[in-house]
This record gives structure tokens, sequence and C-alpha cells, in this order.
């Protein structure tokens, strides 16, 4: 059954649906809402189209640049991400050290940018990083960048960051290799200290932790008597893929203030995006309903300087499919125009804009 044709999309978000099995074992038709902006260098927010990817797309270190948006049926609070290339702007004081930062509302990370370093062994006999060189270079914010990796001699792998770097069961190993460029701040928000593999702003994947533990329990009883259906104790926010600290249990709205540093060369991006969200309906054996929705992803492309926001509903299936008639995603706000054409593109009439004309637009 293909569930995209049944899709009435009234809004400014591209729309991607599949069906899937939810973590209680019923089919559910997920639909997913993408709004995006690109936003300039001073806060300027204008409409662009994202796709709605069914696969996760990764990065040049074997990490996750994009995760996939239609992998699970339901997400909880809000996911915060980054992907893009740190360009700190250090002073002579800070001697080979920077700092990039994000935060949305009062989520926020912060992420310590050195210069190359490598192991060393220490004046009492102990193994630890280099003074870092002069950090000249653009640094990508990147996890394979980061502690973790497998160890050069047993095998052993960090299980927060399988691809970095610095992780050993000998420290002398070490010796001679070279240490991580980022590492999470000694304190984020709140005091707490972070896992020291979290080293980047960027989407994790589910093998990794955190996420991996919070599948459940994935023993014989399971295999035997419930699988494929997710174990009893199965937790939600293994379909969560923000990092630790860039999680929001209480969902965002879209419109916080937003602040990246030391990540555009420009200089510290500030931005406030309007509020507009996106609302789903059904219509099923001539009965109409509303599903519930919120904001579970805000993921910022510093390279292109897109946000894309994500917005999800989890529709269950009657045994007969086809008893479902039609679903909607229509628009919840409203965008002002110099939001929605940019900065430089003419005013048009409805009746010349496709969009609207076709009746895709608000």
């Amino acid at each position: 059954m293909n569930l995209e044709a049944l899709v009435e999309n009234v809004s400014w978000a591209s729309v991607g649906a599949d069906a899937l099995m939810d973590h209680l074992g019923r089919d559910v038709a997920v639909v997913v809402a993408k709004v995006a902006y690109k936003v300039s260098a001073q806060g300027a927010a204008h409409l662009v189209l994202a796709p709605v990817r069914r696969d996760d797309q990764g990065d040049e270190g074997g990490g996750v640049r994009f995760p996939a948006d239609l992998a699970t049926s339901q997400k909880p609070g809000t996911d915060v991400g980054l992907v893009g290339v740190a360009y700190p702007q250090p002073r002579p004081s800070d001697r080979g050290r920077a700092y990039a930062w994000l935060s949305v509302g009062s989520v926020r990370k912060v992420v310590t940018v050195y210069g190359p370093r490598v192991y060393v062994k220490g004046w009492r006999g102990g193994v630890s990083p280099s003074e870092p060189a002069p950090l000249v270079d653009p640094v990508p914010l990147r996890f394979d960048l980061a502690y973790g990796g497998t160890d050069p001699v047993t095998g052993a792998t960090e299980p927060h960051n399988p691809i970095g770097m610095g992780f050993a069961s000998d420290p002398a190993h070490l010796i001679g290799r070279p240490a991580p460029l980022l590492e999470p701040a000694a304190a984020q928000e709140g005091g707490a200290a972070p896992h020291p593999a979290h080293g980047a702003f960027a989407p994790i994947p589910a093998h990794w932790e955190p996420r991996r533990s919070l599948i459940g329990t994935l023993d014989v009883a399971w295999a035997k008597g419930r699988a494929p259906v997710r174990p009893r104790d199965f937790d939600l926010r293994h379909d969560a893929w923000s990092i630790p600290g860039l999680y929001s249990p209480t969902p965002l709205v879209g419109d916080e203030q937003v602040e990246v540093g030391g990540v555009l060369p420009e200089g510290v991006w500030r931005f406030r995006l309007p509020r507009y969200a996106v609302r789903f309906e059904s219509i099923a054996d001539g009965q109409r309903a509303a599903h519930p929705t919120h904001l579970d992803s805000l993921l910022i492309d510093a390279d292109t300087r897109v946000v894309e926001l994500c917005f999800r509903a989890a529709i269950v299936l009657p045994r007969k499919w086809e008893r479902i008639e039609r679903i909607f995603v229509l628009g919840a706000g409203e965008l002002p125009e110099e939001v929605i054409r940019g900065p430089q593109e003419p005013a048009v009439t409805a009746a010349a804009d496709p969009i609207r004309a076709g009746g895709h637009g608000p």
C-alpha cells in the first residue's frame, strides 16, 4: 500500500510516510513532516525544502551526518544536533585551545577544540596528551576526532564512540599516537560531567551507548516469545539520536533562541526561527481523527546554514489497511512573507505560485 499517495500536504513541510511496527507490535502509518530554513550569518531565515530521509547518511569519518527520519514510529522529547566544522579564533593565551558551543533554549553543550597533539609519557610515569600545537586549521565536528575508538592491541572498543581515538586497555599503547582534537567541556549545563567520548554535536547511531542499553532485554525468552516486537522493557529514548546533553525531555517548540559559537568563520551565529508547526489528521471509515505530534528533532547543518525541524505522527492501521482513506498534514501557524520568499525573490500572486496553486501551501 502506497501510504504517501494518501497524504494531502497543506503545509510548508516536506513529507514522507511509511508503514512500520511500533514498540507494542502494532502496524502503524508513520508520517514525518520536515520544515527547513536557510539562515544567514546575521540570523535571517527563509524557507527551503529538505528531504525526509529513510536511511542514515554518513560523514567522512564513519559517523552519522544526517539520521534517518523514518526509522521509528515514536520519539519522546526533542533531539538537538549540529554538524559542520569548527572555525575557532583562539587568542594567544589559549595555547592551542578554543571552544565551540551550541545552545537551543535551555539545551546547551560546549566542546573544547585542540590543535594537533599526541600521547606522551609523563614525568611521573603516566600517559597523557601533549600540549597542543597552535590551532590554525578548521576542525570537522566529527566523532572520529573525539575520544574513543578501538584498542590497537586487544581490539576492545569504546562503546560510546567506536570510531574515535585515544581508547586503549593499556595506556602505554597510546604513546606516539594522535590524541583527540575534540573533548566535551569539563562541566556542561547543570554542572554534570559528560562522558569523554561525547566531544561533538552530531547524531549518534542506535548501536552506540547510551542508546544501545535502552533497547531492552534481548534474551532467549524474548527471542522465543516476543520477537520481533520490542522487549517489554524497551525505552523509547533508544530512538532519540542526540548525544547526551543535547536532548530535551520536554519537547521544544522551534522558536527558541539559538546560539552557535566557534563554528562559522563570521563568528557567533544567533537566530530565532518563526513559530510554525504542523498537525496531522486522517480519515478512516469516513471518520476524521487528529493525531498527537510534537517537534522531535532540530538539526543544524552549519556548512549549508540549513536548520531542519521534524514532526511525526503514528497512525495505528486497521486490520484492513485500505480503510485508511486520507492522511492530512496541515500547517499550524503563519510564516512571514519574507521567510517564505527569501531575501531576493519577488512576491507572486497565488495563481502564479505553483506551491499555493497546487494546494501545498498553508
